[in-house]
């Protein structure tokens, strides 16, 4: 009886790990790209400061270029936390000039994202309706912990093992 617990209670963790670290792109709005530059990679951190996010020590991590009008989902490895600022076309009932930037927020600490072929999915986006042209990713300064805090970590990591290890075996 005791190795089906053992079971369940890993079985239950892991299902529990797996479901809270799903990646998704959060919208966070879209820019008129009005046939504006759309010059080297690293100018479209412009377009994160128009809709206000404080771009303060990020830097360009990914650069994803497509054949104009490329419509299929594209499935990209990218950092949890970063931004993607996505040039879409005008496309059908797109009202901007040469389309626009919509820009995504990559949320729940997973590193692969599916990025939607076509603007406006979610139906915020007036300017841009067509295919993908480009996909810049703009990551947030990274830390690394001293040791002291990772010491801490792992002490806390193994009490707690500890504390279930001593609970489980009643």
């Amino acid at each position: 009886m005791k190795p089906l617990k053992y079971f369940a209670i890993i079985g239950a963790a892991l299902f529990a790990l797996s479901f809270t670290a799903q990646a998704h792109l959060e919208f966070q709005g879209a820019v008129d790209f009005n046939n504006g530059p759309n010059g080297p990679p690293e100018s479209n951190i412009n377009v994160l400061t128009q809709l206000g996010i404080d771009t303060t020590g990020f830097v360009l991590c990914g650069n994803f270029e497509f054949e104009e009008g490329t419509e299929t989902d594209q499935n990209i490895d990218v950092m949890a936390g970063s931004y993607l600022v996505v040039h879409y076309g005008k496309g059908p009932g797109g009202t901007g000039k040469g389309g626009s930037w919509e820009v995504f927020l990559v949320a729940g600490g997973e590193t692969n994202v599916t990025v939607p072929g076509k603007g406006n999915v979610g139906g915020a986006d007036p300017f841009g309706h067509g295919g993908i042209s480009s996909i810049r990713e703009f990551c947030p300064p990274t830390s690394v912990p001293d040791s002291g805090t990772t010491a801490m970590l792992l002490g806390s990591a193994l009490t707690g093992l500890g504390l279930v290890r001593r609970y489980v075996k009643r």
